[in-house]
């Protein structure tokens, strides 16, 4: 066997996110549809979107593509459509024909059962799915040798704790005696988790999941879009950019929609932190509230207000990812 490759996957219902060892990120959208929708225009015939599984399936994965399927449902995380996307992702990484060591993530109420015990059942056949082969035409795919499974808000605490080299982080000391809170906003879910000063116990009672995340910010501006313009359809891009920009570009010209944004992203930001305050409170007893995952990029003006000892992390959409490759690394090591 060759080098093995570590990885940190963060494999979520927005967008795949993998850390790699020389600290190198790459996103691609969670973006997949079962069956063969993409006609090729290389004169190759190039299939680099068209994906198949050892069962059999055929799948279409590309960042523009329309009515791509719903991943917010409950069995994604052992499906073979996020066996697929965990893969593209890969590929896209440059680990095509690379033997690899990934560590992917679950939300904190996947992982742990309602009494605090870990969830042995869906984490060993989240592991089995992965290890289940895809193919990509004449594309060399990356080899799952191993599969540590985290979990998420958690993975970000961890990020936080030690450098990509392994050495402690110039916070860890102080996060040591500290007890901190988590919020990991995602696309489906958002994430809590208070930890125990010392890093090693979480508060069960204090910690979980609930499923509200950006895409629904996503799914009610795409319907604003197609009632005020009108539209067809709602490619996906111009719900990303009305998003980004509050501006979007029909029939060539140049929309505000600034408004309907900003209201849209203040009434989710009370959604996401109503389930938040049920899992830590007030939150006035921690020393600090971490606030990590894609959703924070999108909301951080809505939602800097409701903590004042609130910190948002440098490059928050790769901190679980990044968590993930250190987790893999340093707590479980390398295979020979």
């Amino acid at each position: 066997m060759g080098k093995l490759h570590v990885v940190g996957v963060d494999d979520g219902h927005y967008a795949i996110k993998v850390v790699l060892e020389d600290g190198s990120t790459f996103s691609v959208p969670s973006r997949g549809k079962a069956g063969r929708h993409l006609i090729s225009t290389s004169w190759r015939g190039d299939e680099a979107s068209l994906y198949k599984t050892e069962e059999g399936l055929d799948f279409t994965v590309h960042e523009h593509l329309q009515a791509a399927d719903d991943t917010r449902f409950m069995a994604y995380p052992r499906s073979p459509l996020n066996r697929v996307l965990v893969h593209h992702a890969l590929r896209h990484a440059g680990l095509g024909g690379k033997e690899v060591s990934i560590a992917t993530g679950l939300p904190v109420s996947y992982y742990y059962l309602a009494d605090g015990r870990r969830n042995d059942a869906l984490i060993t056949s989240k592991q089995d799915n992965l290890y289940k082969a895809v193919s990509c035409g004449g594309q060399s795919m990356a080899r799952i040798m191993r599969n540590v499974v985290t979990t998420e808000a958690i993975a970000a605490y961890f990020d936080q704790l030690i450098e990509m080299d392994g050495a402690p982080s110039a916070s860890a000391d102080d996060m040591g005696h500290s007890m901190i809170g988590v919020v990991d906003i995602g696309g489906k879910t958002t994430d809590c988790a208070v930890i125990f000063p010392g890093g090693e116990q979480v508060d069960t009672d204090r910690s979980g999941s609930n499923d509200v995340g950006v895409l629904m910010l996503y799914s009610t501006i795409g319907s604003i879009l197609q009632t005020r313009f009108e539209l067809d359809n709602v490619p996906p891009r111009l719900v990303e950019a009305a998003i980004r920009t509050g501006k979007v570009k029909i029939s060539g010209d140049e929309e505000d929609v600034s408004e309907e944004v900003r209201v849209e992203k203040e009434r989710l930001a009370e959604q996401i932190m109503a389930g938040v305050r049920t899992k830590i409170g007030a939150g006035k007893d921690l020393d600090s509230v971490l606030f990590v995952g894609g959703g924070t990029i999108v909301m951080k003006d809505q939602l800097e207000k409701y903590f004042s000892h609130s910190r948002f992390v440098k490059n928050p959409e790769f901190a679980n990812a990044r968590g993930m490759f250190k987790i893999a690394k340093y707590v479980f090591g390398e295979e020979d």
